[in-house]
């Protein structure tokens, strides 16, 4: 059975979606635990002083944000990843700020403490792993799917477990098969009524 673009498009987004959900969640909470720890190790040299003070004399917010800036290489000027990892409360809470701001509204914003520099270089690599796959997964489905657009070319294609995801192909109907009428049987005395009618001169 041909498959439309639109199912076509629809199939792979589910197929990346089914395999790097769960996974893109797991990195994304080691992202969140970094940002808090990072918001801890910098507040915790004065974390003594800020518990002593009044509540309304501190600034708090609901969100902080740790900026990365990772390349696997020694060349950095190529940075792999630019991105700002976000930690949220749902009450608002103290938060670092970093330069010369005496205030803010908005999310705080610091750069990487030097004591998650190793973890957070983990996550980077696994974050650029999972991103080279998945493209490579994704331009698999596209070169497939543009040479077949059938769901059985596909089945001949894909590896078994993706087969699942292709549509049913509809139930081919056969010729119809001639009806064969079925007589009933000559009644047992026609034969003799029309012997007897013959010899009755009827």
């Amino acid at each position: 059975m041909r498959i439309g673009s639109y199912d076509l498009q629809q199939i792979r987004r589910k197929i990346i979606d089914d395999v790097y959900k769960t996974l893109e969640q797991v990195l994304s909470d080691r992202k969140t635990e970094i940002a808090k720890q990072n918001r801890e190790l910098w507040l915790k040299p004065v974390q003594h002083l800020l518990d002593q003070l009044p509540e309304e004399m501190v600034t708090r917010c609901n969100e902080y944000n740790v900026k990365i800036k990772y390349t696997p290489t020694d060349d950095k000027s190529e940075i792999m990843i630019d991105e700002k990892w976000q930690y949220r409360t749902e009450d608002a809470i103290i938060n670092p700020v970093e330069g010369s701001s005496t205030g803010y509204s908005n999310a705080s914003e610091n750069k990487l403490h030097p004591q998650l520099q190793t973890i957070t270089a983990q996550l980077c690599d696994d974050i650029l792993k999972l991103r080279k796959e998945k493209t490579q997964l994704e331009n698999y489905l596209k070169e497939t799917t543009s040479n077949h657009k059938g769901s059985l070319q596909l089945k001949k294609v894909w590896p078994e477990h993706l087969h699942k995801y292709l549509p049913a192909e509809p139930i081919r109907v056969g010729k119809k098969a001639k009806t064969v009428i079925q007589n009933p049987d000559v009644p047992v005395f026609l034969k003799e009524r029309l012997t007897s009618n013959l010899l009755e001169g009827n």
